[in-house]
């Protein structure tokens, strides 16, 4: 049963990691501006707002969520590694920010009948005092988006090592992996910094 709900987590995660790869792709094109950031936005929600596709990573979001609290339970904290630590906590902050981001954007859209588009986000990063609470709260999104990830590619790649005979090999592959893992969280935090200049009117007044 574990191993089941393991498995579908991974596909779920799997599912949103390429919704987000469109939605970060369009949050760093901001960088040119809130017009090029609109621009795209409208020619990716051809892609996620077809409905059969918007359904689904909704549906992957409510199964991350919850299968994502059930294995932190099963799990639990004691005598675990730093990064399944790591894990854990940016699991369970992506689980917070997933509820209550979707919330609002689907509040935005149903309820307010507002645009969700750049302005929508950029507004609250600018103005006091509200700006106390969203610019850490999508920084911390970012950072813990990318911490997540960097732990789960380092315990799949670690795996493989029980299957390593040679300890010699076993080492300068566990060296190449945490590599790997630290060049994700810089990439991640450069991605967070530059995202964030770009919704915070560093270059241009929102």
């Amino acid at each position: 049963m574990n191993q089941t709900i393991k498995k579908l987590h991974h596909l779920s995660g799997i599912a949103i990691a390429l919704f987000l790869l469109l939605h970060l792709t369009n949050h760093l094109v901001a960088l040119g501006g809130p017009q090029l950031h609109i621009t795209v936005m409208n020619l990716f929600r051809h892609v996620y707002r077809f409905w059969p596709v918007e359904v689904l990573l909704l549906s992957c979001v409510v199964f991350q969520v919850i299968s994502g609290v059930i294995l932190v339970f099963k799990k639990g904290f004691r005598k675990q590694p730093l990064y399944v630590v790591i894990q854990v906590l940016s699991g369970l902050y992506l689980s917070f920010f997933m509820i209550y981001h979707v919330r609002a954007v689907l509040l935005g859209r149903y309820e307010w009948n507002v645009d969700t588009d750049f302005y929508f986000a950029a507004s609250v990063a600018n103005i006091y005092p509200e700006k106390l609470f969203f610019i850490p709260y999508y920084t911390l999104s970012l950072l813990c988006l990318f911490a997540h990830i960097s732990c789960v590619h380092y315990i799949k790649r670690t795996e493989k090592l029980e299957k390593i005979q040679e300890r010699e090999d076993a080492t300068k592959l566990r060296k190449k992996y945490i590599k790997e893992t630290v060049g994700i969280c810089i990439a991640g935090a450069v991605i967070t910094g530059l995202i964030m200049i770009a919704f915070t009117g560093v270059l241009y007044e929102i």
